[in-house]
């Protein structure tokens, strides 16, 4: 089951069926209507995932570059250039792969039409907005040579294919989208998003804030909780100055503390699911479906929460989300609390690791 093609269709249909009938919860269906809706709802989704053809649109993309292109994007699947990765404007940090300043305008559309195709519509335009902003640097730092929009990079590692795993990413500044694909599976982590600024405070743009969802339910989640729980979910009265598992490779678990999932009531609990939820849903849902199986099996009982800094908006804060198998960072430290880096990871799965492992102890060839 893709359980947030799932969870979205279930609000449509309440929606509809409020309008109807003004029963306010899917629980209060009878339950004949529930098992039929639950059913239908699961073949909806599981025809969206089965219709996704991951390396049909990758090949459509790399069908139309030229021999050269070629060798600038294309490589090994075991290159180590593949888990090489940052956040980092294009001038602090060199990156592998073509940029987009590098292509035709053709063949940028059809870079944007493989990201449309991995990406969802939120995904898509907080990527477009991300980039957006470098023009806003660019007029605001003066520094048009620093902060050029068509300095992000698309390399490929492996060729797509149906049968084997390959691997792709796209990566500038303030975005790392790192894919590792196994047939119809997709590997998402690292998801690296950030924002410079948090929220532009003048120009025409004044007010803007392209991570504003991911900010502001952290926001909402430490101020709902009594001294008690507060005492332990923040852990310092100071934030680290970035995310702690910054661009690292591959990673452990960080230092368990904070308050568990456990200790929270309903409605946190629901703040923290959201949370969750506003990562898978940057990706389409047949791509997030890999990691939406990874938190159906996730013992919610051991996730934690814990937070540092302020608690307020264009304050420098930081708050992370930690189960057994993935880790969630959102910091808010620089620019005197108006400069956000948000990051999904996973222990197991980044780039890709567990599945290219799994294809490897179940073929016979190797």
């Amino acid at each position: 089951m893709c359980y947030f093609v799932v969870e979205s269709l279930f609000k449509v249909l309440i929606v509809y069926h409020n309008a109807n009938s003004c029963i306010c919860n899917f629980n209060t269906l009878p339950i004949m209507k529930q098992i039929f809706l639950f059913y239908l709802l699961n073949c909806i989704a599981f025809s969206v995932h089965s219709q996704f053809k991951p390396d049909q649109v990758a090949l459509h993309f790399l069908n139309d570059l030229k021999p050269m292109q070629m060798d600038q994007v294309q490589f090994k699947l075991t290159d180590s250039t593949k888990t090489r990765w940052h956040y980092l404007p294009h001038s602090s940090f060199q990156r592998s792969g073509l940029s987009m300043d590098s292509l035709s305008v053709v063949q940028n559309k059809n870079l944007m039409d493989l990201l449309d195709a991995f990406l969802s519509n939120s995904g898509y335009d907080k990527m477009e907005q991300i980039i957006d902003l470098e023009n806003y640097l660019a007029i605001k730092e003066q520094n048009p040579t620093k902060r050029n929009p068509k300095k992000y990079y698309v390399a490929f590692y492996g060729t797509p294919n149906n049968e084997s795993p390959w691997a792709w990413s796209f990566e500038g500044h303030h975005l790392s989208f790192n894919f590792a694909v196994h047939k119809d599976q997709v590997a998402i982590a690292p998801a690296f998003l950030g924002s410079n600024p948090g929220v532009v405070l003048e120009g025409p743009q004044k007010g803007k804030r392209v991570l504003h969802r991911e900010q502001d339910l952290g926001l909402q989640l430490i101020n709902s909780m009594s001294a008690q729980q507060s005492q332990k979910a923040i852990i310092s009265e100071a934030t680290f100055g970035d995310v702690l598992s910054k661009n690292k490779s591959f990673i452990s678990r960080l230092e368990e503390s904070g308050i568990r999932y456990t200790a929270l009531t309903h409605a946190q609990k629901g703040i923290v699911n959201a949370i969750i939820q506003e990562h898978m849903s940057n990706m389409e849902p047949a791509v997030a479906h890999r990691a939406s199986v990874l938190l159906e099996n996730e013992n919610y009982d051991d996730i934690t929460f814990c937070w540092a800094g302020k608690k307020e908006i264009l304050t420098a804060h930081y708050y992370r989300i930690q189960g057994k198998k993935f880790l969630i960072e959102f910091d808010n430290s620089q620019n005197k609390g108006n400069h956000i880096h948000t990051v999904w990871r996973e222990f197991d799965g980044d780039f890709g690791k567990d599945l290219i492992q799994e294809h490897y102890l179940n073929s016979d060839h190797h």
